[in-house]
């Protein structure tokens, strides 16, 4: 571990400055201290009605409910998804690594009423290193392979697992493009495909991130190759109406069969081809992109809820507007955006349809940023699936900021803030709760992006969110890549900032104290010492310094890289206090004094971290901080209001402190999955968390 003590520099700061990150090494380590031990479980029901969030349940605070912060809702959700497919996901092997996939062409046949899926898919791919004799193809082994065609003649395949085998008509060479044909049957398992129904109807759906195409259709089933574009022709019963990517080419009803051709012309990734089919109430709406150029926004939705989403679809053309002015034209206007509503909890990017299970406004918002970041660029594993979802995450803030200012904004931000242990990076991405962790994949990196806004300046950070747009546009990325683009944009090296914030824990602790004297050539020298007093490692980060004045607040940026750093700064009038980053641009917290007036400090409050991970199946953490010595009490309580785990903590000293839950209620059974409050009471204040049980 780096000596501390020994890490010392002055800077005299005259004006607010940029400036360019420091190299100096960091030192890192972890400490934690458990007072409980305690676990979680879970599986949730799908609805058929739209829902927003629950009204507060009696005896819930106010602040458990708060539907800008749908993190941990959305979190859950593809989180249960990924649960259901568990199992499903390989490693790509030396055979798939050497081909790419060009066009998938998908004919489905989908029978509600046995259940039963009759399908096939024409393959076209280039090969990238030959000679190939075979392709194979991930393919769930529950379902029943009827025939194979390689190069337009019968072939033969073989099974290993889940993988196809399918044997080519002839070798290929590096360059050449090969065609195999697979038809198939069978009851796809794992969720990732469903025979369902609402309010007495039969209703299909697909969910397939991250690894469940394979569960219901042969595919090279890896975010890291994109189909050029990808045909979805499906069979159903009469009366249904079925919603998929890109345009409507054909669409009949004899009074038997319903048929719809839908083809999508740009590039995607299987995770994102979807189906859905229902006895929709279809309507549209109109995104102008020009003066004269206008997209066409489809909705397929229940018929009992059309008109109680209306209110809400209205705003999708105003949040495209907002969207395209900050990252760029939205991607696919050549074909349309969509909504197509399904039975499941949250909602899913799927590429130019959405398939939403809730309409509430900031759900919308964050799946609708997907098509830019998510589809458009596309994470190239699950490693990096921020990319994905902080940035949507992010997106809330700006669609906040598109309505309400900076107030707004922050306001959105403040509700994602993460204090807890674990990378951005996921290093396990077989891990649902990790892949899919509220703290780690959505709210965190949301913060990310809104420091690298601070440190860069807006004009310079939305230049590299265009620039990111370009470079990467309809391809993958990984964290380096976005790192780099914003250096050749912004021409810093942010290696450390990505180095310290993806791939370290935690957040810079800052202790701070300010003095002030007449200087003798008028004005006042303001001496400020600023102290990172955490033990896992340092950060450098560029910091806000407001010195408030009679004359008003004037904020200097002081580059703070060290344990232990001291500033002058220099103001015209005799300041009345100082503040640390009091514009919140930075992860946190600030044990000195945030503000000294007249020299007396503000008074520290309670704090209730997010817990972690989130959601939960075997383990949950939760982090806080005691103003000052005292009594405390956590309990947990369902969506009902009804208090499920009350936990009295004893006496406590001042500062951090942490709680593992088992996961048990108070009669030392498991709970049930879904949504719970955690509630902190001490020192005469309350804070409240929430979290999400799966199984």
């Amino acid at each position: 571990m780096r000596d501390r003590n020994r890490s010392r520099s002055i800077f005299r700061v005259t004006q607010p400055s940029s400036l360019a990150p420091d190299r100096s090494p960091r030192a890192s380590a972890t400490a934690a201290f458990v007072l409980l031990l305690l676990a979680a479980g879970a599986s949730t029901t799908a609805r058929a009605a739209p829902i927003l969030f629950p009204e507060t349940p009696a005896g819930w605070p106010a602040q458990v409910r708060d539907e800008t912060d749908v993190a941990p809702y959305l979190a859950f959700h593809k989180a249960m998804a990924m649960a259901r497919a568990k199992g499903f996901e390989t490693f790509q092997t030396a055979n798939q690594s050497a081909y790419d996939v060009r066009t998938y062409d998908l004919d489905l046949n989908a029978n509600p009423n046995i259940p039963l899926l009759t399908g096939s898919v024409k393959v076209r791919a280039t090969v990238l290193t030959g000679p190939l004799t075979t392709m194979e193809l991930d393919f769930y082994s529950n379902m029943a392979v009827d025939s194979v065609r390689a190069g337009g003649v019968p072939a033969s395949f073989s099974r290993s697992g889940n993988l196809l085998i399918v044997n080519l008509d002839r070798p290929y060479a590096t360059g050449e493009t090969m065609e195999v044909k697979v038809s198939y049957h069978g009851l796809p398992t794992g969720g990732s495909f469903a025979f369902d129904s609402a309010n007495g109807r039969s209703l299909i759906w697909s969910l397939s991130e991250p690894f469940g195409a394979r569960t219901w259709w042969p595919c090279k089933d890896y975010p890291s190759d994109k189909a050029d574009s990808v045909d979805v022709r499906v069979s159903v019963p009469s009366g249904m109406i079925t919603a998929s990517n890109g345009n409507l080419l054909e669409s009949s009803d004899d009074g038997t069969t319903a048929r719809t051709h839908w083809k999508e012309r740009y590039p995607i990734t299987t995770y994102l081809v979807s189906v859905t089919s229902y006895a929709y109430t279809v309507y549209s709406d109109w995104y102008h992109s020009t003066s004269t150029d206008s997209m066409e926004i489809r909705f397929f939705i229940y018929p009992e809820n059309a008109a109680s989403t209306a209110n809400v679809n209205s705003k999708i053309k105003n949040m495209i507007a907002a969207f395209a002015a900050r990252f760029g034209p939205y991607p696919f206007l050549a074909e349309k955006y969509g909504e197509a509503e399904f039975n499941w909890g949250g909602g899913m990017e799927h590429q130019t349809c959405t398939s939403l299970g809730v309409f509430f406004e900031y759900v919308i918002a964050h799946e609708l940023s997907h098509q830019w970041w998510g589809d458009m660029v596309t994470c190239r594993d699950f490693h990096h699936v921020w990319l994905n979802e902080g940035f949507a995450t992010y997106s809330e803030a700006l669609w906040a900021e598109a309505n309400s200012g900076a107030s707004g904004y922050l306001s959105d931000l403040m509700g994602n803030q993460y204090f807890g242990a674990g990378t951005i990076y996921v290093p396990d991405e077989n891990n649902e709760n990790r892949v899919f962790s509220s703290n780690l994949s959505y709210n965190k990196p949301s913060w990310v992006l809104h420091m690298l806004r601070h440190v860069l300046g807006d004009a310079t950070f939305f230049a590299a969110l265009h620039a990111y747009y370009q470079q990467y546009q309809y391809r993958t990325a990984v964290t380096e890549e976005f790192r780099d683009v914003c250096e050749a944009v912004s021409g810093r090296d942010l290696h450390r900032f990505f180095q310290e914030w993806i791939y370290g824990e935690y957040y810079p602790n800052y202790q701070f104290g300010s003095s002030w004297i007449a200087a003798p050539g008028g004005g006042y020298d303001v001496s400020l010492v600023l102290e990172q007093t955490q033990t896992w490692q340092l950060f450098w980060m560029p910091v806000d310094v407001t010195v408030n004045t009679p004359a008003g607040p004037q904020t200097f940026v002081v580059m703070d890289s060290l344990a232990h750093q001291a500033f002058s700064l220099h103001v015209a009038q005799r300041p009345d206090s100082v503040q640390i980053d009091p514009f919140s641009w930075i992860l946190r917290r600030v044990t000195g004094p945030v503000t000294l007036v007249n020299g007396r400090p503000a008074r520290p409050q309670l704090e209730l971290d997010p817990p972690r991970p989130n959601p939960v199946r075997r383990g949950a953490m939760f982090s806080f901080s005691m103003p000052r010595d005292g009594a405390a009490r956590l309990s947990l309580f369902d969506v009902t209001g009804a208090r499920v785990r009350s936990l009295d903590l004893g006496t406590l000293r001042s500062g951090p402190h942490e709680i593992v839950w088992d996961g048990l209620d108070q009669a030392s059974r498991s709970v049930p999955p879904g949504v719970y409050a955690v509630r902190l009471e001490a020192c005469g204040e309350r804070r409240t968390q929430r979290i999400s049980v799966i199984r």
